[in-house]
């Protein structure tokens, strides 16, 4: 059985979160995690490993947030499954621009520079990619029962895919105005069912 931790994992995977997502993988080091949380590096090597450990530990709970994110803001929306979903788009929207220097998304950004070096990044950005698509699909569900659950399942991979894109876009500084008619036509595309 490991050692209890001394230190507070939460502030620390958070503050290790935010570097990692601002400064890129390769540019964030253990001792930079450690300068911002004022936790040794021995704690830290021995609490994760390596800095690999380290961010694979904040790279998962990011996801996990992101997953739960989708789920909360879908089943928590009012109305009919349309509104479900402009109320995600929106959210998300309002989200990129709260972030500094439009830095995207930790997850999109990870896959594209270490899913072909560290493989665990691929396998738990697919299985949040997977419990996204869950998420809509359990929204869609109560309005879709004249259609079939792989249609529901393509609709929802379909919603999490321009999701994903309208990120992109405000990493390119994209303007919410444009990133907004963006999911406004996605909206209006959405079958006729998804307005029960």
């Amino acid at each position: 059985m490991g050692r209890a931790r001394r230190f507070d994992e939460s502030n620390l995977l958070d503050a290790a979160t935010e570097l990692f997502w601002s400064n890129g993988y390769d540019s964030t080091s253990v001792e930079d995690v450690s300068a911002a949380t004022g936790v040794g590096n021995g704690s830290i090597y021995a609490a994760y490993g390596s800095k690999q450990g380290l961010f694979l530990a904040a790279f998962e709970r990011y996801c996990e947030a992101r997953a739960q994110f989708v789920r909360a803001t879908t089943e928590s929306a009012p109305g009919t499954a349309r509104s479900a979903i402009r109320a995600l788009l929106r959210a998300i929207i309002e989200d990129c621009a709260t972030q500094p220097h439009r830095r995207g998304c930790l997850m999109i950004n990870s896959v594209a520079h270490l899913a072909s070096r560290i493989p665990e990044v691929a396998t738990i950005a697919s299985r949040t990619t997977t419990a996204m698509e869950s998420g809509v699909a359990t929204r869609l569900h109560p309005a879709a029962h004249t259609v079939t659950t792989a249609e529901v399942s393509a609709l929802s991979a379909n919603i999490i895919l321009v999701s994903q894109g309208l990120i992109q876009l405000s990493r390119l500084h994209t303007s919410p105005t444009r990133l907004t008619e963006i999911a406004e036509i996605t909206c209006a595309g959405l079958p006729s069912w998804a307005d029960k």
